[in-house]
Parts: structure tokens; sequence; C-alpha cells
């Protein structure tokens, strides 16, 4: 269901590549979108997850925009479909926090898109904090750079600005270094201060964020987006601790860890999207055929929104947030 970039280039071809699913149909109300999934899949498109109920699906793959997904992702609960449904789940968090509660209330299974859990170095590198391999506390320096900006590509430009008329870029992909610290240690954050700009009056919100949390573990972490910009630095993902350093370079697909034994190098042999987005659908798939718990749920993309959205107050009051002791969400699981 939605039919756009992320639909087509990354859910469909992780379908066709799993032996687990069979694509039943692609469901998009835009004419020309659906036409063009028709193409590339191979597989009956409609209008409408009413319409495609004549396939008889046994799950729903929900890759539209964030502002649509959780009706989206309300109506195939109400049909009982169990869901895999892209990050973030919302863009405010009143609605995320709906979508949890149908979602719990129905019995639905519902996973949350954080696709970078499944990457083979983020899980290593998870294993190594979960033996204290660095030490405590931690340093996180995490930092997420796309969209570059280019007025001549008027699809892209007006596909990413369409993004920032529903909320700030930190809540688009901020999302997943919102998870990152959640998954790799289990931490809540406490403490959050931001900044952040709009680097062209035109944009509707911040297309540029940094945040620095602190969390209950001690541990802290400085998260920085930046969109539609005319150049963009590499991304960022290093851990410091008191016994070493951890450092992903996603496009390398390198895994690199100074520790006092010395260097250890892992190195990631198919591409990382590849990789993340197949082993996303086959923990999906093992959730769903009762092998393994469910993870991410819609716990997790709850608890991704309320750092969000404490950083963007923080950002737009210019005063540190403190986020509630209570938890309004349970703690991480494994994939």
């Amino acid at each position: 269901m939605g039919c756009g970039d992320v639909g087509l280039r990354r859910h469909v071809p992780a379908v066709v590549r799993s032996p687990a699913f069979e694509l039943a149909a692609v469901v998009d109300p835009r004419d020309d979108a659906r036409a063009q999934a028709a193409r590339w899949s191979r597989a009956p498109a409609y209008a409408t997850l009413g319409e495609a109920l004549a396939v008889r699906p046994d799950a729903a793959i929900v890759a539209t925009p964030p502002e649509v997904t959780p009706a989206m992702t309300r109506e195939a609960i109400a049909h009982g479909l169990p869901v895999l449904c892209e990050k973030p789940m919302a863009v405010d968090l009143a609605t995320a926090r709906a979508v949890h509660v149908a979602a719990v209330a129905s019995g639905v299974p519902v996973q949350v898109g954080f696709t970078n859990r499944f990457s083979p170095l983020v899980q290593e590198l998870r294993h190594r904090l979960e033996v204290s391999a660095l030490g405590t506390p931690l340093a996180f320096t995490l930092g997420a750079y796309d969209e570059r900006y280019d007025p001549e590509d008027r699809t892209h430009l007006d596909r990413i600005a369409h993004f920032l008329e529903h909320g700030p870029a930190f809540v688009h992909e901020g999302a997943h270094l919102a998870d990152y610290v959640r998954y790799l240690t289990g931490a809540r954050p406490r403490r959050v201060a931001a900044v952040g700009l709009r680097s062209r009056a035109e944009f509707a919100s911040e297309n540029f964020t940094a945040a620095v949390v602190e969390y209950d573990s001690g541990d802290v972490a400085r998260l920085e987006v930046g969109w539609l910009l005319g150049a963009l630095p590499r991304g960022q993902f290093r851990v410091l601790g008191p016994s070493g350093m951890a450092e992903i370079d996603r496009a390398q697909r390198r895994l690199t860890l100074e520790l006092p034994s010395g260097t250890d190098v892992r190195e990631l042999a198919k591409d990382w999207d590849e990789a993340s987005f197949t082993g996303q659908l086959e923990s999906f798939g093992a959730a769903l055929r009762g092998e393994i718990e469910l993870s991410p749920s819609t716990a997790d993309g709850v608890a991704s929104l309320e750092l969000s959205d404490a950083i963007v107050g923080a950002m737009r009051s210019g005063r540190t947030v403190e986020l509630s002791d209570a938890p309004a969400a349970t703690a991480p699981s494994g994939s």
C-alpha cells in the first residue's frame, strides 16, 4: 500500500526476493503510480485496500507518506491484516499513540519499519554493547544528511517539500536516529536540547536539526539531520566509551571497533538497504509464524515519536525539554 519511491524500490523487491511471501497486489489511489507499480511488480493493482481484499491478502505493507500511514494502518487492522508500516508511524505523537492503542486492542500484529535495525552491522554493534565491549557510559554521534537540494529536479524537490509541510526533517529522517539508542542499549531519554533552521524561506518547516539527548543510563547522544542542502556531508554513526570506540560507515558497509585488544573490522557483503529490507521482512514473517516476538512494535514507534516530539519542542522553544518518567511505551525487544 503506497507505490512511491520506498514502496517500489525497497519493499517490492524485498517481497519478490522472499521465499516466505508472495506479492498479491499493489495499492495506490494515484493512477500513474498504480500503473507504474503494476508494470514493475507484475501484480494486480487497486486504488483502495477495500478493492484489494478481493485477492484475500494475508498481510499488508504500508509504505505511504507518514501523514497518511496511520489511517492506512488502522484500515488494515480493521480488516484483521497484520501490518508492516513504514516509519515514522505518524507525524504527531497523539496519532501514533492512537494507532498503538488500536493495534494492542485488536491483537493484530503491527511491525514498524525501523529498517536499519536489521542491518547486520547494527545488530553486531548491539551485541558488542550488550557485553559492554566499549564500557559505560557511552557517547553517540549520529547524523543523517540526505535529499540534496537540486532546483532542477522538481519531482524530488516537490516530494521532499511535501514532507516538510507535515513536519520538520527530523520527524521523518530522525526517526531512525531516535530509535537507534533505544535499540542498541534500551536506555530511555530524559532531557533534550536542540536547535534548528530553515535554510530557505520557502520551506514549510525546519530542514536542519541538531539535538543533544541525555539518557537515564548516563549515556548522551548528539543527533543531527539535514535535508535539502546544496552539499551534504557523509552520515555519522560513532559510539565512544571508556574502553573503546565503534564506528559504522554505511557507504563503505563497514563496522570498525577500536578496542584494547586491537582493531576489529566487520564488513557487509550486500548492499545496506537490500540486507536491511530483506532482514526486516524475514523478521516480520517469522513473527507471524510465531517463531519470534514481533519487533519493532508500535510501542517502539511511539517511543521514537516521543523523542522526536521533545526535540522539536526544544528546537522551537529554545529551552531544554524534560521527558516524563512515566514509560509511555514498553521496553525494547530483540529482533
